[in-house]
């Protein structure tokens, strides 16, 4: 007997030497630097379908647009059987000027063989050419502002407006779902789709781009939508936010995840008793949730691990339409009927953006943070649209340059414009089907 039980030992202890301990899974990488480990040491083992998961959310719990990250996630994209996936991250890594080894990497050699590689690789080297080759902006040593009271009123400028033509838009995402009403438009660049908010059918729409087709991708029935009013993705962190309302002043803000579209929680947006009426949402850089409120107007936070939504500041002006803010946590910035005002949420003080001469900023659709400036939609008089880049100063208290980007209009009707990241999103109707369009805002 005490052979037996010994040799069973000795085999238990053969099978763990030639089985040792498998590393953590998914679920158990709680820092970015630890999923980035892991992700490498699931390559290393050849487990590609593990690498991908883990180099995703390394992405999604690292620095924003860290280029080591995405370029990881690019890899581990073609390895794992997702060489359209890598070919996107490839192209968005060329339009912030890094350059990649794609062309040579035995680790690409699925995306390298996409029918659309040899254009995709072309326009990779011109932009990674274009934007290292470019002249780097002169640094900037940004000195903390007065104290409020002392801070002076800044002088508008003369107007000094610059245009800069955008690349041409990416091939059409051609689907049908009709009818439908758009209220909110957002792009997740690791799953390559477009989300839209339907108002009407109080629901979130899907478009692959890879097969075209429109889904449902949560309704109602499970989410507790109202009326559809926005919608943002919050790309770092895996999840999807939407506002929704009702005719009687009923707001809420849903969180869901962003892959599969699976409700998390609702929140209820209420202002001590008043209707409210979300125009936008917006995220900002530590995940904090801008809910802007037109009926006041108002803006609205939710800050993260908080469990209400909270009033936060008043807005001196009429028809609020948009709420960016900035990437310092400090400052945030609302459109509304009277121009742009520039919020410091420390404080909670509002005041007017300064307008060089001549500018207008009359009725803007949309505002976003991008690059120590704003991008904005603005209606023209006859009922297009422009899209301008807002230059602040170094204190951001004021516009110091502005330039119109010019953009090849898509054909059809004009359905909904937006701003996500880096990029221009359009969605147009022609005929009996509707449109998608990214463009490159740099």
């Amino acid at each position: 007997m005490h052979v037996v039980v010994l040799l069973v030992a000795l085999a238990a202890h053969a099978i763990a030497q030639s089985n040792p301990a498998r590393p953590p899974l998914t679920s158990d990488c709680s820092d970015w630097r630890d999923c980035r480990q892991l992700a490498l040491g699931a390559a290393e083992r050849g487990e590609f379908e593990a690498f991908h998961d883990l180099a995703w959310r390394a992405v999604q719990k690292g620095p924003a647009k860290d280029p080591s990250l995405m370029l990881m996630l690019a890899r581990a994209q073609s390895l794992s059987g997702r060489p359209h996936d890598a070919l996107v991250m490839l192209l968005r890594l060329a339009e912030m000027g890094v350059a990649s080894d794609a062309a040579t990497n035995e680790d690409f050699s699925r995306t390298r063989q996409l029918p659309g590689w040899p254009e995709a690789e072309a326009r990779i080297a011109a932009m990674t050419t274009r934007t290292v080759t470019a002249a780097p902006a002169a640094p900037t040593v940004a000195t903390p502002p007065p104290p409020a009271a002392a801070r002076p009123t800044p002088e508008p400028a003369p107007a000094t407006v610059s245009v800069v033509t955008l690349p041409a838009a990416s091939t059409g995402v051609r689907f049908s779902m009709q009818p439908f009403e758009i209220s909110g438009l957002a792009y997740d660049v690791v799953s390559s789709r477009f989300v839209m908010g339907d108002r009407l059918g109080r629901k979130l729409v899907e478009v692959d781009e890879r097969s075209n087709k429109a889904i449902d991708l949560v309704r109602a029935d499970s989410a507790g939508f109202l009326d559809v009013t926005a919608v943002a993705v919050d790309q770092k962190r895996g999840d999807l936010w939407v506002g929704s309302g009702a005719g009687d002043g009923t707001a809420h803000l849903h969180k869901l995840q962003l892959l599969s579209g699976r409700p998390l929680r609702a929140f209820d947006v209420a202002a001590n008793g008043a209707p409210v009426q979300l125009a936008d949402i917006a995220l900002g850089p530590n995940g904090t949730v801008f809910v802007l409120d037109r009926t006041a107007p108002q803006l609205l936070m939710l800050r993260p691990g908080a469990t209400a939504v909270e009033p936060w500041l008043r807005i001196d002006g009429q028809d609020a339409t948009s709420v960016a803010p900035a990437n310092d946590d400090r400052t945030a910035f609302v459109a509304h009927g009277a121009g742009i005002s520039r919020i410091d949420l420390r404080a909670r003080t509002s005041s007017p953006l300064a307008v060089p001469n001549g500018i207008s900023l009359q009725r803007l659709e949309r505002i976003r943070w991008q690059d120590n400036a704003l991008v904005a939609i603005q209606h023209d008089e006859d009922g297009g649209r422009r899209i301008l880049r807002l230059g602040l100063n170094a204190r951001g208290t004021a516009i110091a340059q502005v330039t119109r980007l010019e953009a090849t209009p898509p054909p059809g009707k004009l359905l909904f414009v937006t701003i996500a990241d880096d990029e221009l999103l359009y969605i147009v109707s022609e005929e009996q089907d509707s449109v998608a369009y990214r463009v490159p805002l740099k």
